[in-house]
């Protein structure tokens, strides 16, 4: 049996050898990890859940770079989405990891955090996992394993304006799957790394000849039709930053660089802009008015054209 051995983070003295691979990270249950690069992501992620604010604030304050968060993935050699516009580098030694990991506990004001890796040696995961991996029988069951067959939907859903989400969801269950024959096309143009925008609901917008959608609700609709608004009004946009522009509230919603840690629901555009989704949807289409006035659309033609 190979020996597991359990590393307290919070403790003064770390007894970790050169040859230690993370196995898993123990906080509040026991969680498997392929490594440390996963380990630190796992730990961060966890630890952003408790500590927002602590996370966001390290973000910007970062000037020896030792904690390796940053707002955007320039440089980074193996980044992680901790958040929206929060990456994590994760391609670092374990010394590092757990030395960036300390200073988050302090900077919580949680010295005695019960944060604990598993590790063994990489000569003690290796000996058994060699010896099954080259034996004839595993060679033979991997070479004559099944291929997952992949399906797809042979029309698109038509959906409508009144549906609710259940009817949505019940018409997709209704759809004949079909084997693979060909790549489906993608209804959503806008890159889905910025916008993870839903294929499914009623809501449209067009600019430029190009209809976009569908959207399940007006916040991803916000969110996709200001991408494009910063990706090709990127003047008039950056000139409006930072200005209050609602009536009923005095929060900012487009900013440009670090103010963004101050918005509920941040997200990244082109040119270094963040807007806040986190409104109400008769503010987002406020909002949305007042944009596309600023770039020289019309709201009705846009939005219902």
């Amino acid at each position: 049996m190979a020996e597991k051995r359990i590393i307290d983070i919070s403790g003064k003295k770390i007894d970790l050898r050169d040859d230690d691979v993370a196995t898993a990270l123990i906080y509040f249950g026991r969680f498997e990890v392929s490594g440390w690069e996963e380990l630190f992501f796992a730990a961060v992620k966890s630890l952003y859940l408790e500590y927002p604010s602590v996370i966001n604030s390290l973000c910007s304050t970062d000037p020896e770079n030792v904690l390796f968060l940053r707002t955007n993935k320039i440089g980074m050699k193996a980044p992680q989405r901790i958040d929206s516009i929060i990456f994590l580098e994760t391609k670092r030694t374990p010394p590092q990891i757990i030395q960036a990991l300390k200073i988050i506990f302090r900077r919580a004001d949680v010295l005695n955090i019960n944060m604990q890796i598993e590790v063994m040696s990489l000569e003690e995961i290796q000996k058994p996992n060699l010896e099954k991996l080259y034996t004839p029988v595993v060679k033979k069951e991997i070479e004559e394993a099944p291929k997952p067959e992949i399906v797809f939907r042979e029309k698109i859903p038509k959906f409508t304006p009144d549906q609710s989400l259940d009817e949505m969801l019940a018409t997709l269950d209704e759809m004949p799957l079909q084997a693979f024959k060909k790549k489906p096309s993608r209804i959503f143009s806008m890159p889905e790394s910025n916008l993870n925008a839903p294929t499914f609901g009623g809501l449209f917008f067009q600019i430029g000849g190009t209809r976009y959608g569908p959207f399940a609700d007006e916040k991803n609709r916000y969110a996709a039709l200001m991408y494009c608004l910063a990706e090709n009004f990127p003047e008039q946009m950056i000139k409006i930053a930072g200005k209050h522009i609602n009536s009923t509230t005095h929060r900012l919603t487009l900013v440009q660089g670090e103010s963004y840690l101050y918005f509920i629901e941040p997200a990244a555009l082109p040119n270094n802009l963040y807007i806040d989704k986190g409104f109400p949807d008769k503010i987002l289409i406020e909002n949305e008015k007042y944009f596309l006035e600023r770039c020289g659309m019309n709201f009705k033609t846009v939005m219902q054209g």
